[in-house]
């Protein structure tokens, strides 16, 4: 199916379905409003975008005829009964989105002076400008289907101690495609912490998801993302984040991806301030025939910023990865401070890397660097290791895990940082996917769904 088909089919869909909206709230009505108006143009754009494997295209993901819940039916379980976080030590504030519906838990109804997190459906008409500007670079498709999302607001030099988890749930037995918003506004020294989590409940049927993480950071503010998938091989995601920085602000984004079918992760970031910090990293490790892509885009536009960039892949089997990075130096950004770096083992004959870091520098006093590099793992440490008597296969996770570890030492948030390094090493022992060893350990009971 070409672009124009597989996006055409959820424009009829919603022009044929307008009257279900009537009720919707206004924020929703002006994403769907102006997405129906740009959504001809990124059609153009995606026909045109050869950056990434044909699978990871979104002409490609889209193309399928999904089930969408337009009348946003409810999930009738104790949400805040049936989900408990397992991580040791993990006090945060709890919500679960079932398909595109979001729940709050007890623990997200009680937040202190300074946080307030809303549904998109029930957001204050006081912060709806704000969402909406902050929403300004959404992909057009996921702001056509939208029907709820979330919005989380930091006040004016409010640091929230305990981070806010967001436990993204797919459970249905028809194939259906979900679309989920996050709206972060970050207020001026301020400083937080998201978790993102993605899991899948019914391993036989397909799904994808389409999810837009849009943030934005204040001057002298900090925000942390941490993103994990761990869903079913018939579950695909296109995942975007879109931020925007101010002065002298801090963003640190990581996605760890361990179980999943196809993913297409893109960022976009906008360093518009001065004296900015930027990091960006990500993991994944690939078996079978999964397929991740991750393509990344981040502007300088502020003098005296720098920014890291750090992902790393380890692709066994059939599996494809696929890395597109490009750092833009504006002529504005003078002394600008920034490294891409790209890192993949491919650990059998028919595994696929693809990388392409790129820099474009419009301003001479810059310090900046670019790098990718792909091979297989040391065949001398694999045979030191062997000679201490270490089995071949147990050398080889070990020192896959060794070679991801810098990616996870990256996190500052301990807790999930040492779970992580938990996760890693399960998964490279062949352990599959399931809600156990995910670094939420949610358990449901969803039997009154």
């Amino acid at each position: 199916m070409n672009a124009a088909k597989a996006f055409g089919q959820y424009t009829a869909l919603i022009q044929a379905s307008s009257g279900l909206f009537a009720n919707d709230p206004g924020l929703l009505a002006r994403f769907r409003a102006k997405a129906l108006g740009s959504l001809p143009g990124e059609i153009e754009k995606y026909k045109a975008d050869k950056s990434v494997p044909a699978e990871c295209r979104l002409d490609t993901l889209y193309a399928p005829d999904y089930g969408i819940n337009l009348q946003h039916l409810q999930m009738t379980a104790d949400v805040a009964a049936a989900f408990h976080c397992g991580v040791p030590n993990l006090n945060c504030y709890l919500m679960v989105v079932v398909g595109d519906v979001v729940h709050f838990t007890s623990s997200a109804e009680k937040l202190p002076e300074g946080l307030e997190i809303y549904s998109l459906r029930n957001i204050p008409k006081r912060y709806m400008a704000d969402a909406e500007a902050i929403s300004e670079r959404s992909d057009s498709l996921n702001s056509l289907l939208l029907t709820d999302g979330i919005y989380i607001r930091v006040n004016e030099s409010c640091r929230i101690d305990k981070p806010v988890q967001i436990v993204n749930l797919f459970q249905s037995d028809t194939p259906m495609l979900t679309p989920r918003r996050v709206i972060i506004d970050a207020g001026a020294a301020s400083a937080l912490r998201v978790l993102l989590c993605d899991h899948s409940q019914s391993p036989a049927t397909p799904h994808l998801s389409s999810e837009v993480i849009n943030v934005r950071v204040a001057k002298d503010a900090k925000v942390e993302i941490y993103d994990i998938e761990e869903s079913m091989p018939s579950t695909h995601r296109h995942w975007q984040l879109n931020a925007s920085q101010d002065d002298n602000s801090e963003l640190v984004v990581n996605t760890t991806y361990l179980h999943g079918g196809v993913t297409a992760n893109e960022y976009n970031i906008d360093v518009d301030g001065d004296g900015c910090f930027t990091s960006l990293s990500g993991l994944a490790v690939l078996t079978g025939e999964q397929i991740v892509s991750n393509k990344a885009v981040l502007r300088h536009k502020g003098c005296h910023c720098s920014s890291r960039q750090l992902f790393k892949n380890a692709v066994f089997d059939k599996a494809h990865g696929s890395f597109g990075g490009r750092v833009v130096v504006e002529q504005s950004a003078m002394h600008t401070d920034a490294a891409q770096t790209n890192r993949n083992i491919l650990a059998s004959a028919d595994a696929r890397m693809d990388a392409s870091p790129q820099l474009e520098i419009y301003c001479d006093e810059v310090k900046a660097s670019h790098g990718a590099t792909t091979g297989q793992l040391d065949e001398q440490a694999l045979f030191y290791m062997q000679s201490r008597g270490i089995p071949r296969d147990e050398a080889r996770r070990m020192l896959t895990q060794a070679f991801m570890a810098d990616v996870i030492d990256n996190i500052s948030y301990e807790v999930l940082r040492q779970r992580l390094h938990v996760l890693v090493e399960k998964r490279l022992n062949g352990d599959s996917a399931s809600c156990s060893t995910c670094a939420t350990a949610c358990h449901s009971n969803t039997a009154g769904a």
